[in-house]
């Protein structure tokens, strides 16, 4: 048996108590004194997900003051062209040290927009099991093929902007992905205001950014019950900023992602620091970064209403030095760390 003390975030919020494993699974969260002596004391949580990376681009320099449609628009974008060029084993390389740094800084599970269609899934999918991959196709036409091939190694698909593809062309991997009741995400309204009437009725299972929304968008997000993953670090690198306060305000899901690994690195905490921030300059309530931090990935991925630390629960945790405030000890990159479980 190996026990957990301090501040344990379970479905009824944070409380005093400790956390006991058996077998790889959660046999025991309960408040009050711990009965055994604790492997590791801090705030106890479930194992971060990171909502919105794209992991092999991390070996890429940009130049100072590019605009953000030069480095990411596809299909010759400057990432695009790097990732087009670079040899696959450079590229593995990356995504593998994205991996090893995110379990280190105690996130369980990352959801990876995978570019280069099928090849480029497989190479993800050989050096990390922990990635949920939403990969990308390569042609510019709906190809049937192409997107079972896909969906043969990944877990969903993961398109760039509405703005970027035609729309018979989203409607159509729409349509296969669906069949398929595979995972879809698009990026949204990330330089320029899109039309979210065109992005809902595709269905997806999340959009990302929303930097350039309307509220009157971002409470069709919440009636359509369609979560929103903000990267609020990624965003701020090119003077744009998400209205984090409006997306809670609506009552919409949010969780957050931390972008391209060429722009920020995997640390959950940075992000949710990031997060506190924008709510408190927006009028918000900075303590909503712990809901985006903790429970708005689970959602994304698991469909949980429910998210909080319980018995029979697989034991995939995190530990965070501290234990006095959860919003200091989680937005605090100098706390250390520790992953317990897978």
């Amino acid at each position: 048996m190996e026990y957990l003390s301090g501040l344990v975030y379970t479905r009824g919020g944070f409380a005093e108590g400790y956390v006991a494993i058996e077998d790889g699974r959660v046999s025991e969260v309960s408040e009050g004194a711990c009965p055994g002596r604790p492997s590791a004391e801090g705030v106890i949580v479930p194992g971060l997900v990171n909502g919105h990376t794209h992991a092999a681009d991390g070996g890429l320099r940009i130049p100072p003051g590019m605009p953000l449609e030069d480095l990411v628009a596809p299909p010759d974008g400057l990432k695009h062209r790097y990732l087009r060029e670079t040899p696959a084993e450079v590229l593995k390389g990356s995504m593998r040290e994205y991996a090893r740094t995110s379990a280190e800084n105690g996130i369980s599970v990352f959801v990876d927009f995978r570019e280069g269609g099928e090849e480029g899934c497989r190479m993800l999918r050989s050096v990390s099991d922990r990635a949920v991959i939403l990969g990308r196709p390569v042609s510019p036409e709906y190809d049937p093929c192409e997107i079972d091939g896909i969906l043969s190694v990944a877990d969903g698909i993961g398109l760039p902007s509405v703005s970027d593809v035609p729309p018979a062309y989203l409607e159509a991997v729409a349509d296969h992905v669906r069949r398929e009741r595979r995972m879809l995400a698009l990026h949204v309204s990330e330089r320029v205001r899109e039309d979210i009437d065109t992005v809902l009725s595709l269905d997806p299972s999340f959009v990302v950014h929303m930097t350039e929304a309307s509220d009157g968008d971002i409470l069709k997000c919440a009636e359509a019950e369609v979560p929103i993953v903000a990267c609020v670090r990624s965003n701020a690198l090119f003077g744009r900023v998400p209205p984090l306060a409006r997306m809670f305000e609506t009552g919409a899901d949010v969780a957050m992602g931390t972008d391209n690994a060429m722009l920020c690195s995997p640390d959950m905490r940075a992000e949710a620091g990031a997060f506190a921030r924008v709510l408190s300059c927006q009028g918000g309530d900075p303590r909503d970064a712990l809901d985006a931090l903790l429970a708005g990935g689970r959602k994304i991925l698991y469909r949980q209403t429910e998210i909080g630390l319980a018995a029979g629960n697989e034991a995939d945790l995190a530990v965070v030095e501290g234990g006095k405030d959860p919003l200091t000890d989680l937005t605090s990159c100098a706390r250390r760390i520790r992953r317990i479980g897978i």
